[in-house]
Formats: C-alpha cells, sequence, structure tokens
C-alpha cells in the first residue's frame, strides 16, 4: 500500500495481507492434522523422524497470534483512514460491517457443532453452553469447560470470540466517549491493552488454559498491530520498515521463526509472561515488511495459491477442524492408520476437502453477504 492513500477517501489496500491470512490458516491446519485425533495412527505416529514433524508442526498454533496481530493492524488502520477522510467514524457502520464479516460463518460452525453434529454419525452431544457460544464466549467457556467436553471442532471459534470482543470494545469506547470517533486516545487505550494483558499473564504464569484462551492473556497481540498501524499512519514508521537490507530482512525472519520454534526452550518459568510480546514484535515486523517493504527476500502473494487461499481463509480456518474429524473417521473405520503414506493421504485428503468448502461457502455465503458492507460504509 501506499501512503498517500490516507489522505483521500479511497479505502487503503494492503498488498500481501490475504497472503499472510493464508500462512496463518494453514499454520493452524498442520497443528490440527498432526495433533487433533492422533490417537487414531498406528506405530509410525511414535518413530523418531515423525515425531519431529510433530513437533515442528505444533508450533502452528501461532498462526493464531498471526491473525491476532494482523487484525489489531488492520482494523486499527481502517479506523484511523476513517476518522481523517470523513471527519468521524461510523461507530454503527464499523459494528455491522464486522457483523457481516465474522457471524455467518461463525454461526454456522456454532450451529453445527450444537444442533447438527450430535444427530450425525459419530456425533456426541457437547456439554458447552450455547449461551457463551451465542454471545462470544467461547474462548472462557473453554477455559471453564473445554476439558471436560470432547467435541473439538467447537474449540476452533475461541480466537474468533475474542476477536468479537475486541471489535465491541471498540464500539462500546466510540459509541461513549465522543472523543474515540475523532481517533482521538486510541495510541493511550492500546498500550494499556499491551501492558495490562502481560499484567495479566504474570498472575497467571502458571495456567495453561488461562494462558492460551483467556482475552486478556492474548490481548497483547491485537494491541501491538494496533500500536503498528498507529505508529504508521501518524509516524510514517513503515519507512523504516522499506528499506531494511536484505540480508537482515532475512536474518529478522529465521531469528523469529527460530524463536518459535524454541518456545518450550526460550520461554520457560518467568519469561513466559513476555512470550505473546515479543513473537508479537515480530509478527508486527513480518506484516509492516510484506506490506511495505521493498527489499524482501518474499512476498506472500506472490507464492502460488496463497492470495487465493487468503481469500478463503476465515472459511479455511474455521471449518478444518470438521473436515479433519470427518476424514479421520473414514480413515480409522477403513483401516487406514497403520502406514505414513496413509497419513500423507489423509492430510492432502483433508487439506483439498477444506479447501473447496471453503471456496463455496465464500461464493455463496459469505461474499454475498459481505456485498452488504458497501451499505454501511
Amino acid at each position: 500500500m501506499n501512503s498517500q492513500n490516507t489522505s483521500n477517501l479511497s479505502r487503503p489496500y494492503f498488498q500481501n495481507l490475504n497472503g499472510l491470512r493464508a500462512i496463518g490458516a494453514l499454520s493452524v491446519f498442520l497443528f490440527h492434522a498432526f495433533l487433533l485425533g492422533n490417537e487414531i495412527w498406528g506405530d509410525f505416529y511414535q518413530l523418531k523422524y515423525f515425531q519431529m514433524a510433530v513437533q515442528v508442526f505444533s508450533k502452528g498454533n501461532y498462526g493464531v497470534s498471526l491473525f491476532f496481530v494482523l487484525s489489531g493492524f488492520l482494523i486499527t488502520y481502517l479506523l484511523l483512514h476513517e476518522a481523517k477522510s470523513k471527519g468521524s467514524i461510523n461507530v454503527f457502520g464499523f459494528f455491522m460491517r464486522r457483523l457481516l464479516r465474522i457471524w455467518p460463518v461463525y454461526f454456522i460452525v456454532v450451529g453445527f457443532g450444537f444442533l447438527l453434529y450430535p444427530h450425525l454419525p459419530y456425533g456426541i452431544e457437547t456439554t458447552n453452553s450455547g449461551w457463551m457460544y451465542a454471545f462470544f464466549l467461547s474462548n472462557i467457556e473453554e477455559i471453564r469447560n473445554g476439558y471436560r467436553d470432547a467435541v473439538n471442532l467447537l474449540t476452533i471459534t475461541w480466537s474468533v470470540s475474542i476477536e468479537e470482543q475486541f471489535y465491541m470494545a471498540w464500539v462500546a469506547l466510540m459509541a461513549l466517549f465522543p472523543f474515540m470517533r475523532k481517533a482521538i486516545g486510541f495510541l493511550p487505550y492500546l498500550l494499556i491493552l499491551a501492558v495490562s494483558s502481560v499484567i495479566f499473564r504474570w498472575f497467571y504464569a502458571d495456567n495453561f488454559n488461562t494462558l492460551y484462551y483467556h482475552t486478556f492473556a492474548v490481548m497483547s497481540d491485537l494491541a501491538l498491530g494496533g500500536i503498528a498501524a498507529y505508529a504508521c499512519f501518524h509516524w510514517d514508521f513503515q519507512k523504516h520498515i522499506s528499506n531494511v537490507p536484505k540480508w537482515l530482512n532475512l536474518l529478522i525472519y529465521i531469528l523469529g521463526i527460530g524463536l518459535i520454534l524454541a518456545t518450550r526452550k526460550v520461554f520457560v518459568g518467568d519469561l513466559i509472561v513476555i512470550e505473546k510480546l515479543i513473537l508479537g514484535f515480530f509478527f508486527v515486523y513480518v506484516i509492516l515488511d510484506q506490506t511495505f517493504g521493498t527489499r524482501s527476500f518474499f512476498k506472500a502473494d506472490k507464492v502460488p495459491f496463497l492470495f487465493k487461499l487468503g481469500t478463503v481463509s476465515y472459511g479455511f480456518y474455521m471449518y478444518h477442524c470438521i473436515v479433519i474429524f470427518y476424514v479421520q473417521q473414514l480413515f480409522k473405520e477403513m483401516g487406514w492408520t497403520e502406514n505414513p503414506v496413509w497419513f500423507v493421504i489423509f492430510f492432502l485428503v483433508s487439506l483439498v476437502l477444506t479447501a473447496i468448502i471453503s471456496d463455496v461457502s465464500y461464493r455463496f455465503i459469505e461474499n454475498p453477504i459481505l456485498k452488504l458492507k458497501k451499505r454501511f460504509n
């Protein structure tokens, strides 16, 4: 995106964010493909080389953190742009645009898990609270009841609930405080969120579920993305990113990915408190480099199929656990679980089916609904 776009009425467009969304969705898919329901696989799963692959792909859950930072960056930048270009932020319009984007697929998955899944083959009743899911509190319900509930396909909604809570906090603040509709006070609010998140993690450092699922434990990701957007919008921080030498750019990526792979060895003891903060800074760099960098060693949208997958990444993210579950059941029933070749086939079948379902969802459900967003600009 060009920085000069911020002063006119055209909606800012950021290149390579579609590709980053695809990378985040694929990372989470890999995480679940290797770890979800892994008890069905034969002895090969315990072999050293396979366990090495499991260890690597078990870090795929950090794709969720990338999503959070990306959401914080994009939403904050767009709000800043709207306030500057139109003089004030349309709070109802913002709420409706988020509703049209998030709610349809979210409630398709929630409705499937609560209403349809129990009556299908292999289905069971969830013990989760439907009200908690209805009000986008599934992350809190996961902390409270998730360890007792076997319906794993509903767990995927926890991150969407946190994003929706983040958006609703913006709505509440802008509705209550007129100066927020002028984009005044954004930076202090985001800084408070980031600091509060670190303090919260310090208090719950020994509680894994809370550190992983709680809104305040992960809010630093969204806040860091927002702070980065503010820095780019007001201080032209992107200029410092655009001319990073290619060798240094590559080194930062290598160090960041290496840090993700080594999290269990690096962020131990009290250091777990700052894990989100440190990795969040890395994801901020990735987003700014992909968007503004002129010497990047790669651009995500240029990678074959990533741009297309990024377009349907929300559905891909939300549907993939359902697909993985049913493909696993098929392979289990057919006895195709004792050979690593079958695992590769399972992986590819799950990947392709999820992509197809996501594309159908986007074409016939999401995109027609998204076209309504123009009414709320």
